[in-house]
């Protein structure tokens, strides 16, 4: 199923003058070579620099678009704007009646995701990223960054964030997200198909990041 939004996404998001990656556990299929889980939403990694033309073009479309504010809070957007300030973007179809939206004022919402999976290109979070000529910058306390042509990788035509800096975003979110068992899934699957370097890479990234140490170094 998540080829098909793949798939989709490709022609959807073709020819607009933007990169954009695949990203979350549908990387990790990518880079596995096959479905491993049921998947609820696309992710799709992107650049800050783009952000205002895929507002444009999501809107275009006719996509509903909300930034996310945290704490389950969404605000939905009817332009461009500036300036940019959250890093994740929640769109969807009129016809995509998974999402719950509660109105708070303001045009936010309370907002919440059915773990049904998706079957239909009706739903798409991105996830927006740093980058220069050289590094793809990860967001933490340790200010890590991986070489462009390590982190940003095709596989049969289908851009996807490589899975060791997947990894590592999921490593910071174990403790309180609600897919937390899916993120420990594509640990697991991952390890033993990362070469060293993408393990070493990993490790070392994750020792910078957390002093008091993860769990997932004794893995690797």
């Amino acid at each position: 199923m998540v080829e098909s939004l793949i798939s989709h996404a490709r022609i959807f998001l073709a020819n607009h003058g933007f990169d954009w990656y695949v990203c979350g556990g549908g990387a990790i299929d990518v880079f596995l070579g096959k479905q491993t889980r049921i998947h609820k939403d696309l992710d799709i990694a992107v650049f800050w620099e783009d952000r205002n033309s895929i507002i444009a073009l999501m809107l275009a479309a006719g996509w509903r678009v909300f930034e996310a504010c945290g704490g389950g809070v969404i605000h939905e957007l009817f332009q461009v704007q500036e300036p940019f300030e959250k890093r994740n973007l929640f769109c969807f179809t009129s016809n995509e009646n998974r999402c719950k939206l509660e109105p708070i004022g303001d045009e936010k919402y309370r907002f919440g995701l059915e773990k049904k999976e998706q079957k239909d290109f009706t739903y798409i979070e991105f996830l927006f990223n740093q980058r220069d000529d050289e590094y793809f910058y990860l967001p933490g306390k340790a200010n890590l960054k991986r070489r462009l042509n390590k982190a940003l990788l095709k596989s049969n035509g289908v851009p996807y964030l490589a899975p060791e800096v997947v990894l590592f975003y999921k490593s910071r979110y174990l403790e309180y997200s609600p897919d937390t068992l899916d993120h420990y899934q594509d640990f697991d699957l991952s390890l033993s198909v990362l070469d060293y370097e993408q393990k070493q890479w990993l490790r070392e990234s994750l020792i910078k990041e957390y002093a008091n140490g993860h769990e997932w170094l004794k893995g690797l």
